[in-house]
């Protein structure tokens, strides 16, 4: 009899516990849910999002030529449609050409085109993979203008790709959808006209001076004052605990360690993932060493890879392009750093807010660095003032002031820079300057509205 109550005793016990196991189970939020998509924080808006890696390196300017006239298209809703376009565009007879002189001035004076301008010269594979097709760039090794021109048949056109650090061109054509539809609705295109200037400081090209393979340059300009508004932001701000929701495994299993006074660092034991959170400035760098592995970087699968990595949590606070890319000797991995863009500008943080303004990424096997400011623009401002930007004669008269001219310019472009006004940002718009020796600086508008003032880098080249 002892025995027999011995057992019920102990099927009992066992029965209880299985219960009271199952009971826990069911109460505790599995593994699984832990990493539910639906869950996982979205930081930007969708309309953010890209479509393709394409999108991230489109060029920060097109020029339409026509008449000898000439129009800029920055980033917004006809930027996009033509850029699309061009992506589907598929080069082939893609050969290195050496364009005379008379070639040249033809183009820059009477052949009607799009010049797609990059900031900074990218690297033939990346630009490659703007166009869809499986035709390699080679025989330059970077790019920084792309020169579409004439009409050809059934809008195949020819396409200039041009290295000014190199001083090479490789042509090549394509078949582009409504091209020509689209070029001669460029003539109802808004927008100041622009007038060229070379960096002997003339505004026609003399074909007598250039050398036997040389590539002309210009800087495009307006003569009279550009209207660009100045403009004033709330900032916002990401909470740290949701970039750990998104970006760790198992996001409760993190160990939180202050390693200065401001600064703390999330690790995750078991993958080796890090975020280092950056209180006082609010930016964040996530590691993830697992990804960082693999063979040799293709950007074509580096920026795929960033683009559903970034759509997966609407990372994108803004309209960012790609605006350098810098190779990691350690690896021969590629870093990534996109620009933000604001009503089509480039915008330029000062110092004190550095990242406010960028992005930086870099992927292998997957992203194994993301590296960002946890504050971003809201969507719209709060205010907005009238503001202008130099014209050719003020920022000629600026260059002069400081000891440079036209001949020490790298490339010339309109941007914003950064200042903050109590807990508002300002954006004031300046001409974004760099010179062939690296350096870079502004120039803005005075006070007055007539003249031009250097703000930011030091503007003397020497």
């Amino acid at each position: 009899m002892k025995e027999h109550l011995k057992s019920l005793a102990l099927i009992f016990l066992v029965g209880a516990s299985l219960l009271q196991t199952g009971i826990l189970w069911y109460s505790s939020p599995s593994y699984q849910e832990k990493r539910n998509v639906e869950d996982i924080p979205k930081i930007g808006h969708e309309t953010f999002q890209k479509k393709g890696g394409y999108q991230l390196i489109s060029p920060g300017e097109i020029l339409v030529h026509r008449e000898g006239k000439q129009r800029r298209i920055l980033p917004g809703k006809e930027y996009w449609a033509l850029t699309d376009q061009l992506h589907h565009a598929r080069l082939e007879d893609i050969r290195s050409v050496e364009p005379s002189p008379a070639q040249w001035a033809g183009l820059m004076k009477d052949e009607p085109g799009l010049e797609l301008r990059f900031h900074q010269d990218f690297p033939a594979n990346v630009v490659n993979t703007f166009f869809s097709g499986n035709e390699e760039i080679e025989g330059l090794q970077y790019i920084n203008r792309i020169w579409l021109f004439g009409e050809g048949d059934n809008n195949r056109v020819t396409i200039w790709l041009i290295s000014d650090r190199e001083q090479s061109v490789l042509e090549g054509t394509a078949l582009i959808r409504d091209y020509t539809e689209w070029l001669d609705q460029t003539a109802g295109i808004d927008g100041e006209l622009l007038h060229p200037v070379f960096p002997d400081g003339k505004s026609t090209l003399d074909k007598k001076s250039l050398r036997d393979g040389e590539i002309p340059y210009a800087f495009y300009l307006p003569k009279d004052s550009l209207p660009v508004n100045r403009l004033t932001f709330r900032l916002k701000k990401i909470d740290v605990n949701d970039m750990i929701l998104i970006l760790f495994r198992n996001p409760y299993n993190p160990k939180k360690t202050q390693v200065f006074d401001s600064t703390y660092i999330y690790m995750d034991s078991d993958s080796g993932r890090t975020l280092q959170h950056n209180e006082q400035n609010q930016t964040m760098v996530y590691n993830n060493p697992m990804n960082d592995t693999g063979g040799e970087a293709s950007p074509g699968s580096d920026l795929a890879t960033i683009t559903t990595f970034m759509n997966r949590h609407n990372g994108w606070t803004g309209d960012f392009l790609l605006n350098r890319v810098e190779m990691d000797l350690n690896n021969g991995s590629n870093n990534y750093v996109f620009q933000l863009y604001l009503k089509g500008y480039p915008v330029y943080a000062s110092a004190q807010h550095s990242g406010l303004d960028t992005i930086r990424l870099t992927a292998r096997q997957g992203v194994s660095t993301y590296e960002r400011s946890l504050h971003y623009f809201s969507p719209r401002p709060v205010r907005e003032e009238k503001g202008w930007l130099p014209t050719q004669d003020e920022v000629l008269a600026a260059l002069k002031s400081v000891g440079s001219d036209w001949s020490d310019l790298r490339s010339i472009h309109p941007g914003y820079q950064t200042a903050l006004k109590g807990k508002k940002m300002e954006l004031e718009p300046v001409w974004v300057v760099q010179f062939h020796n690296g350096k870079q600086g502004f120039l803005a508008a005075t006070e007055g509205g007539r003249g031009a003032k250097w703000t930011g880098a030091e503007p003397n080249p020497s």
